[in-house]
């Protein structure tokens, strides 16, 4: 097959979108698929058997400009430029991984060129939560173009059911929807060798961006805080993009000692995320904390739970369609800091039950494995290009 693949966000920038479209990429061009990704901006990866094209800057800005800002369509500039590649690649259909605005220009020039689509909405580019100012679609201009294009799309791969949900209240009709959720390369943690805590503390682990609300990063000076009064002896290693902004909090600056906080750990040699020396770190954790308030999916869950991490976790969309109550992890019932404190606390005080479940939390990820998932993807594929599913 020939596919195209467009990433509305790419590394430099880190994430699980990110993420996803290049170990997808990467494990479809090992099942022998002629895939390229194309991209806004120039990245740094080089880590990719598929081939990556940074789009015309020119043509798509001053297409994206004059739409946005004047509302005047210049499309036919861009048609014209998307042509001349559709007439030497010949792809069977283009998969967009992630929208934005420009996004949504190029699927609509691209349909009106009779070319087939599939969508995979990650997240912030579909979920809407005005409480913590999250979605693009707080973007008036982008809430109403991307109701007017939706459903040009062929068809739409779904990475949780809250994103399900999200395309039913769109009309988008169910047949044209189908259930692929972010995956993992297990072998790759599987290679890797379980430590043995030996510290007199317990180690915890939280993976994600400096998001204050979205990731709950406000809450864990309080929580922290309540360990600490609690006399915990811990390690809570954070590791993301921006997190230092967490060393300006009183608490978590006065008491460095109880954390280790790590902007990126970067992955320019290897050919799947996350990095080893990532997993390393999973390796080392006991528990992995979570303090979203909203999640589309959530690789680190995944990646957690590939280490045999169970997670704790407050009960909000996303991860609580991976964590299942004492079975993978351990599920709060609101988002509240003494709650989250007194798990925490239970759970250091009497570890049998942490331990009780390890070997659950990798038998509930094997569905994610990014070997079946991609295969069923290029099956899907197939599908879409022969025109049997609508």
């Amino acid at each position: 097959m020939n596919i195209a693949t467009v990433a509305g966000t790419f590394f430099p920038s880190p994430g699980g979108a990110q993420v996803q479209t290049h170990n997808l990429c990467n494990k479809l061009y090992d099942l022998g698929v002629n895939i390229d990704c194309y991209i806004f901006e120039k990245s740094n990866i080089h880590n990719n058997n598929y081939k990556i094209f940074v789009l015309n800057r020119i043509v798509l800005s001053i297409v994206f400009l004059f739409y946005y800002y004047l509302n005047i369509n210049l499309s036919f500039i861009l048609k014209i430029y998307l042509s001349k590649i559709i007439k030497i690649k010949k792809y069977d259909l283009w998969h967009f991984n992630f929208l934005n605005f420009k996004s949504l220009i190029l699927m609509d020039c691209l349909k009106d060129l009779k070319q087939k689509i599939v969508v995979t909405f990650q997240g912030i580019d579909l979920q809407l939560d005005s409480s913590i100012n999250y979605g693009y679609r707080l973007d008036k201009k982008y809430d109403n173009y991307l109701k007017k294009v939706i459903n040009k799309s062929d068809h739409f791969f779904y990475i949780s059911k809250t994103i399900k949900e999200d395309l039913i209240k769109l009309k988008i009709p169910q047949n044209k929807m189908t259930y692929f959720p972010n995956s993992v390369e297990l072998n790759k943690f599987q290679n890797e060798k379980l430590k043995i805590n030996i510290n007199k503390h317990h180690c915890f682990i939280t993976v994600a961006r400096f998001s204050e609300k979205k990731k709950g990063y406000d809450l864990l000076p309080e929580i922290a805080e309540g360990l600490i009064k609690k006399k915990i002896k811990f390690k809570w290693t954070i590791i993301g993009t921006k997190t230092s902004q967490l060393m300006k909090n009183e608490i978590i600056k006065n008491n460095k000692e109880f954390f280790e906080i790590i902007e990126n750990i970067d992955n320019f040699d290897e050919k799947f995320f996350p990095n080893s020396k990532l997993i390393k770190k999973y390796l080392e954790a006991d528990l992995y904390i979570n303090l979203s308030r909203i999640e589309s999916f959530g690789i680190t869950f995944i990646e957690a739970l590939a280490s045999k991490i169970p997670i704790v976790t407050f009960n909000t969309k996303g991860v609580n369609e991976i964590v299942t109550d004492n079975y993978n992890g351990f599920v709060i019932p609101e988002i509240s800091n003494s709650l989250m404190v007194n798990k925490i606390h239970e759970l250091c005080s009497d570890f049998s039950k942490v331990l009780s479940i390890k070997e659950n939390t990798l038998k509930s990820v094997q569905i994610y494995d990014l070997n079946i998932i991609s295969e069923k993807i290029l099956r899907t594929y197939e599908s879409i290009s022969l025109n049997n599913i609508d």
